[in-house]
């Protein structure tokens, strides 16, 4: 799970998310099986125009598992952090909503407050996780204080990052240890391959 800064929201949501989060808690409230739809903003919906500003702000890498490309093979979506149905205010809300692939959307209507957020200001990847080089697996640091390893624990978990990931993390370290010199950016799992600086 690797650090970005969170670009400006866009200024249609800005104008619109607390009223698009109130309608959608209002149909949540009168209806518990009714089914979440993505409001129109001119003449398009909003998941379609909010994909570009997510995808840039982590450079189309999945904000969970940094998973590069996400599509294919899986298909972009966004992810609600704070899941829409338990927290329907915050379904628009910017800072709820991240570019993310198919595979950590499996997190579905799971929620923990102490799940870990990428784009935190005081999120650092070392202060919470390190890389198992031989199985390509994202571990719990062991050395960080308690709190800190359950936050890791859970985010783990919750997005599932050791469940189908592994073999994506060992052939990226295999091309990268090949002397194959993509762009970092360009890169799956970046963090695994980025020298400490």
């Amino acid at each position: 799970m690797r650090k970005f800064q969170r670009v400006n929201q866009p200024d249609f949501l800005v104008d619109h998310w607390e009223a698009w989060g109130a309608d959608w808690e209002r149909r949540k409230s009168n209806n518990k099986s009714a089914r979440f739809n993505w409001h129109k903003f001119e003449g398009k919906p909003v998941n379609e125009l909010l994909l570009p500003p997510l995808k840039e702000q982590t450079q189309e890498h999945c904000s969970f598992c940094d998973s590069f490309p996400v599509s294919p093979p899986s298909d972009d979506t966004i992810e609600h952090f704070r899941p829409k149905s338990s927290f329907p205010r915050e379904a628009y809300r910017w800072e709820n909503l991240y570019f993310c692939c198919r595979h950590c959307q499996q997190k579905f209507e799971e929620f923990d407050e102490a799940l870990l957020r990428p784009d935190a200001d005081d999120y650092d990847f070392d202060q919470y996780f390190r890389w198992d080089f031989t199985q390509g697996t994202i571990e719990v640091n062991d050395h960080a204080p308690t709190e800190h390893q359950n936050r890791a624990r859970v985010t783990i978990d919750l997005y599932r990052l050791n469940e189908g990931h592994p073999r994506w993390r060992r052939l990226a370290m295999r091309r990268r240890g090949q002397g194959r010199n993509d762009p970092l950016d360009d890169f799956p799992y970046r963090h695994y391959v980025e020298q400490p600086g």
